[in-house]
C-alpha cells in the first residue's frame, strides 16, 4: 500500500487504478465477482482484493525460489501477468532461469519495441505476445522498494 497509494484511500492512478491497492478497473471487476465484493472503493475491500491478487499471482510462481517468488508476483502485480510471461519466454530463449527475478529483470527491458530483431526469433512476430514494453525501468524499481519497504518493516518488527 505504501508503494502503491502511500496508503491514501483515494488514490487514482492516471491510468484508471483505484484505492489503496491501486487495482485496475478490470481486475476490479474480476476480483469483485470472485470474492462476492460490492463496493471496491471502500478500504477494507480494497485491501481484500489486492492481497488475493497478489495472491493469485504468487501461486502462478510455484517452481520458483521464495524470493524469486514474491518478487516475480511483485512484477507481474505492477506490468501484468502477461508481461512476466513474456519477459520468462525470452529468459528461457536466451539460457536464463526463467523463475530467477535475476532472469526476469534482466528480460523486461528487452521487451522493449528497439529488440523488436530480438523477438522475431522468439516469437512467429516482432513484438512479444502481449505487445512491447517500455516501462521495465519502473517495475524493477517498484518490485526494489516494495522490497525495500517490507525490510524496513520487518526491522521495526524485531
Amino acid at each position: 500500500m505504501k508503494q502503491e497509494s502511500q496508503f491514501a484511500p483515494g488514490a487514482k492512478s492516471h491510468r484508471g487504478a483505484s484505492g489503496l491497492m491501486q487495482i485496475m478497473p478490470v481486475t476490479g471487476e474480476e476480483l469483485a465477482r470472485v470474492l462476492e465484493v460490492e463496493d471496491m472503493t471502500s478500504p477494507h475491500d480494497n485491501i481484500r482484493a489486492g492481497v488475493y491478487y497478489l495472491r493469485r499471482l504468487y501461486d502462478l510462481f510455484p517452481g520458483a525460489e521464495e524470493g524469486d517468488r514474491m518478487k516475480l508476483a511483485l512484477a507481474a502485480y505492477n506490468a501484468g501477468i502477461g508481461r512476466i510471461y513474456d519477459a520468462q519466454e525470452l529468459a528461457a530463449y536466451l539460457h536464463q532461469n526463467p523463475l530467477a527475478w535475476e532472469s526476469i529483470k534482466d528480460a523486461l527491458p528487452l521487451l522493449a519495441r528497439r529488440h523488436s530483431s530480438l523477438h522475431w526469433s522468439v516469437w512467429s512476430q516482432d513484438r512479444p505476445r502481449t505487445g512491447w514494453f517500455g516501462n521495465a525501468g519502473q517495475t524493477v524499481k517498484y518490485v526494489e522498494n516494495v522490497m525495500n519497504n517490507y525490510d524496513e518493516y520487518r526491522l521495526m518488527l524485531n
